[in-house]
């Protein structure tokens, strides 16, 4: 017997830097306007007011959500400042945030973006546009608003999280993310095809993590199609000391030995 697909509400994500009661918040203001909505939480664990780890998790989750998907991205330390509140359009999917570079490379991963300015509702907190702002304007896209009925057309600003170069001794790479687990993600869509050498530690080049030794730096390409490295049982941020937005450069093993 065919199986029948079960219709389900408007998908609306959320990618915030603050977790806690503040998400439910969030989700009560769209619950009041329409019930017909499926949540799903992209993360609520951005490191605070990490911008450029917000917009590439956004970037990496949003392409498995299918056309239709409302995305909201809460990264916002300018927030209740002159800095836009503003909603982006692209291969049929809609970004919500605030305009601050999050949700660009995302919209510009799965098309080519359309970007509106939204109002800020009279009364709003100059604190919390998650819930007065962005959260209304999803709800009232949830119920069939199109997003160029939201604002007017706007010009957002970019992120770009830059790509690698070749230095003397190897390639200079940047840090953009660097997840729970204390994995490292660079800025490179591809991983070395060898060994290389960080702050004089050697990283193997592997498949997985469990092809290194334990407590062993490595370097691999993650799921997310980026340059990640590791230490198999530990933490790479913590052992090398590392921060998002860093940059390192990797060095050519037969340059250092």
């Amino acid at each position: 017997m065919a199986m029948e697909m079960v219709s389900m509400g408007r998908v609306i994500t959320f990618l915030t830097d603050f977790g806690s009661f503040y998400l439910s918040q969030m989700k009560g203001v769209i619950l009041q306007r329409t019930k017909d909505v499926v949540f799903v939480e992209i993360s609520t664990d951005i490191p605070p007011q990490d911008v450029r780890s917000g917009a590439f998790a956004l970037m990496v989750a949003s392409r498995y959500f299918p056309r239709g998907t409302i995305h909201i991205a809460v990264v916002d330390p300018g927030v209740g400042t002159e800095r836009a509140a503003i909603c982006v359009e692209s291969g049929g999917h809609v970004f919500i945030g605030p305009d601050n570079g999050i949700l660009m490379p995302a919209a510009r991963t799965l098309g080519s973006p359309v970007a509106w300015k939204l109002d800020v509702p009279e009364g709003a907190s100059p604190t919390f546009h998650g819930r007065d702002v962005f959260a209304r304007a999803a709800a009232e896209i949830a119920c069939g608003t199109h997003p160029e009925d939201m604002g007017i057309p706007f010009e957002p600003k970019d992120l770009d999280l830059g790509s690698p170069r070749v230095v003397a001794n190897g390639v200079e790479t940047t840090v953009i993310h660097i997840d729970n687990f204390g994995n490292v993600v660079l800025n490179m869509r591809s991983a070395p095809d060898r060994d290389v050498r960080l702050m004089g530690r050697r990283l193997k080049r592997v498949r997985t993590y469990g092809e290194a030794g334990w407590n062993e730096s490595l370097i691999t390409l993650g799921s997310h199609g980026f340059a990640e490295i590791a230490v198999n049982g530990g933490s790479a941020a913590d052992l090398f000391g590392l921060s998002t937005g860093d940059k390192i450069v990797l060095e050519d093993v037969s340059c250092s030995e």
